[in-house]
């Protein structure tokens, strides 16, 4: 039952990068998203998820890919409308 709600979880934390990214694409601006904290977040990221593939724990993989998916879309766009 909790592996079931934590992969509900893993999907509801992407629903957090759909109005940032929305945004990006509407107004084509990032001058104020810093790459430095991009840049954290994608290390944090990319290391929570090798953790869970070394513990095979789906969920938190599928979290974790999910999230640098949607980290790297987002580095993507702020790199391609900074001025």
């Amino acid at each position: 039952m909790i592996e079931q709600y934590m992969i509900l979880v893993a999907f509801g934390s992407i629903a957090s990068w759909i109005p940032q990214i929305t945004r990006i694409i509407q107004t084509k601006s990032t001058d104020d998203f810093s790459l430095w904290t991009t840049g954290i977040l994608a290390w944090v990221n990319l290391s929570f998820l090798v953790q869970a593939i070394l513990i095979d724990d789906l969920p938190f993989m599928l979290m974790q890919g999910i999230t640098c998916f949607m980290l790297g879309v987002f580095t993507f766009l702020v790199l391609r409308y900074r001025t």
